[in-house]
């Protein structure tokens, strides 16, 4: 979580409009490094970075992480953290739209078992079924 907050922070990552993201709607201010089709340096990203720094404070303000305990090696949180991704992929606006094009996420492979995962939250995931297969 510290790497992808330093990412965030430094506007290396893509950043959206605050206020509209809040109300469900992502308006690109900023590409950062690993967008696809306007990739910026990371030299370009710290000039930017005084224009960016309020919308990336109010951006921080409204994400919210939810961290799973889990009990398992890397490669099965992979695998789950990929069947997450799909299934919000899937689903429609806005939580689809909401999930970043581009990355790269670790699937089950066909020499791999499919395991069944139960879901649940304390609060609710818009579009989170409550079981998995991975």
């Amino acid at each position: 979580m510290l790497e992808h907050y330093k990412e965030h922070a430094s506007g290396m990552y893509h950043l959206y409009d605050p206020e509209r993201f809040a109300k469900g709607e992502k308006i690109s201010l900023w590409p950062g490094r690993y967008d696809v089709g306007e990739r910026k340096t990371a030299l370009e990203c710290i000039a930017a970075y005084p224009h960016l720094c309020r919308a990336i404070t109010e951006l921080t303000g409204i994400y919210r992480f939810l961290l799973a305990p889990l009990e398992c090696d890397a490669r099965l949180r992979r695998r789950i953290e990929a069947a997450i991704a799909a299934e919000l992929m899937c689903q429609s606006d806005p939580m689809g739209s909401f999930q970043e094009p581009g990355v790269r996420y670790h699937p089950r492979r066909g020499s791999e078992s499919s395991l069944h995962i139960d879901v649940e939250s304390a609060v609710p995931i818009l579009g989170m079924p409550n079981s998995l297969v991975v």
